[in-house]
């Protein structure tokens, strides 16, 4: 049975915009340019793929931002979207909660989740492109700026210190990033995890 936290953070709806000029098929990912994408697919009219029409691709390129960065950027965007809608909730115990109880947002979930919960619509002989996002702005000229304010030096360093569970789960993406300019089937890219990292993918994944 799915719980409302299961819904949240495997959402039943995945998306992936074709961008034929560029012959690639990439799948929409919160702090991983999805913003600036949607803004590219609406002004050029861009073929969107959700859900079980994902079957009809033979690929799916995804691009994996440095998980340091990104788990920084969502916990912020997540804590100022929180504080936008609910100011009267008190920031520090907001961000005590966001940093005890990891990852109960999709905007700093691992990006290995993401894939796990974009298999449940590919194919099992489709391929995963890995992309470093580092190359994003060769496929699109949008760069949305939410209305973020920057995170300080103070906010990285108590978010990010002393906290080597954090770790194991950048570590996870780390390996992703690794991998990218190659290409795998869900199945092949577990079997990469089990047989080079064997001890991360035992860490993370629920045991059956």
């Amino acid at each position: 049975m799915r719980t409302a936290l299961d819904t949240e953070l495997f959402p039943d709806l995945c998306e992936v915009v074709a961008m034929p000029l560029h012959n690639q098929c990439v799948y929409l990912i919160q702090k991983n340019g999805n913003s600036s994408l949607r803004l590219q697919q609406t002004r050029d009219n861009l073929v969107v793929f959700a859900n079980d029409q994902i079957r009809a691709l033979d690929h799916v390129d995804v691009y994996i931002r440095n998980p340091r960065a990104r788990y920084v950027s969502g916990v912020n965007t997540y804590l100022q979207h929180l504080q936008r809608d609910h100011p009267e909730l008190d920031f520090s115990t907001a961000f005590w909660f966001a940093k005890r109880y990891k990852f109960l947002n999709t905007h700093y979930l691992p990006q290995f989740h993401w894939l796990a919960n974009l298999s449940r619509y590919m194919r099992s002989d489709a391929k995963i492109r890995i992309r470093d996002f580092r190359d994003f702005g060769s496929i699109t000229d949008f760069r949305y700026q939410a209305e973020i304010t920057a995170p300080t030096e103070q906010f990285v360093s108590d978010l990010l210190h002393d906290d080597m569970d954090l770790e194991l789960w950048l570590y996870l993406d780390q390996i992703l990033l690794n991998l990218a300019g190659q290409a795998y089937t869900w199945t092949e890219l577990l079997e990469h995890y089990q047989r080079n990292h064997k001890n991360i993918i035992e860490n993370v994944l629920p045991k059956t």
